[in-house]
């Protein structure tokens, strides 16, 4: 019941703690906003202010950026329910990116079954906006962070940041060089290994390599295993054929490709491969018979693509599952150490690929 004759603030805080205790307001529950709960009981946004301040520092609830107020687990031993919610950065170029949404179904699924909640902070595949976000947000609100990165090597200052505070935190696909951390990857190396390999198996002996963002550890996994393959076949790289930079000159392949110094291209993502078919398309090369495109990832519009393309499958389910189940374990104290985990890719052949009609 709300007593009279109280300070304003003191009518607030009774109204929302009866919620609370009559069941009306659940763990986890938003309660209503700082307006609504103004008009609700004729009293000043200040006055609510104040009211929702209080609670939170008594531990009632707690506060999500850009969200709202929720009521605390008062099981939780800090009274916050931090330890019920996990935020996961995204630095990518379109949150609706099949790969993405992927990942989060498969961190959702496996947070659900622990009663763990969810909260997604996207950034347009900006670094800086990455460390603004982490300095930003109240890192008290969260039990744990997943972070995929548009640069982890460029992320170390943010990273030290949370690794000195001792805030438990994932990284997914890719990870900086020289810090350790906990993260989730696929087996990038053996995955661009097996498909180099298919490609030589198809006879291809002039095989280039296109990256996409080649300061990526995935990428660079990617290239060693594409490196290895070619070695381990008895041919040396020819750097003629390594395409690092983000942006190639399809234009300047054409007359190679005619020359047939270059019968296949390894693509270090689909992205990347299904612009290569696109653009050598338009210049009149036909795939596959003037050259073989291979990609990696198994985007849901791979197989959809101009010439449905031969890729290496990761698992972005498994990827999001296993990170959020890692994140898990270094809440509770269940980790040792720092962990890589690397999970397993498949060959999935289709229509870009085809034995080399070369001599």
């Amino acid at each position: 019941m709300v007593r009279k004759n109280l300070p304003k603030y003191e009518i607030v805080k009774d109204y929302i703690i009866d919620h609370i205790s009559g069941r009306q307001f659940r763990p986890h529950d938003r309660i209503p906003s700082e307006s609504e709960l103004a008009e609700a009981l004729d009293v000043s946004s200040i006055t609510v202010r104040k009211a929702l301040s209080d609670l939170v520092n008594e531990g009632m609830i707690y506060r999500v950026r850009g969200k709202g107020s929720f009521v605390a687990d008062r099981k939780s031993p800090d009274g916050s329910a931090a330890s019920r919610l996990v935020v996961f950065i995204i630095s990518g170029t379109e949150i609706y990116d099949s790969s993405y949404m992927q990942i989060i179904k498969g961190i959702q699924s496996l947070l659900t079954l622990h009663d763990y909640r969810l909260v997604i902070e996207f950034i347009e595949n900006n670094v800086k906006q990455e460390d603004e976000l982490i300095r930003k947000i109240n890192l008290t609100d969260y039990s744990g962070l997943l972070i995929y990165s548009s640069d982890p090597n460029a992320a170390k200052s943010y990273l030290k940041l949370l690794k000195n505070g001792r805030k438990p935190f994932v990284m997914l696909d890719r990870f900086p060089n020289g810090i350790p951390v906990n993260c989730v990857v696929c087996n990038n190396q053996d995955g661009a290994y097996e498909a180099t390999e298919y490609l030589l198996g198809l006879g291809h002996r002039h095989i280039g390599f296109a990256a996409y963002d080649y300061h990526l550890s995935s990428e660079v996994d990617r290239y060693n295993g594409y490196r290895n393959a070619l070695a381990d076949s008895g041919l040396e790289e020819d750097g003629s054929l390594l395409f690092l930079k983000k942006e190639l000159d399809y234009d300047a392949l054409l007359p190679r490709i005619r020359r047939r110094e270059l019968t296949a291209l390894f693509c270090v993502n689909d992205r990347k491969a299904l612009e290569a078919v696109e653009r050598l398309t338009a210049l009149g090369v036909r795939i596959p018979e003037e050259i073989s495109v291979m990609g990696f990832d198994d985007f849901a519009g791979s197989k959809f693509s101009k010439v449905p393309l031969t890729t290496v499958r990761q698992d972005f389910d498994t990827l999001g599952s296993e990170s959020a189940k890692l994140l898990l374990e270094l809440i509770n104290d269940n980790a040792v150490g720092s962990k890589k985990i690397m999970l397993p890719t498949s060959l999935v052949i289709r229509e870009s690929t085809a034995p080399s009609a070369s001599p």
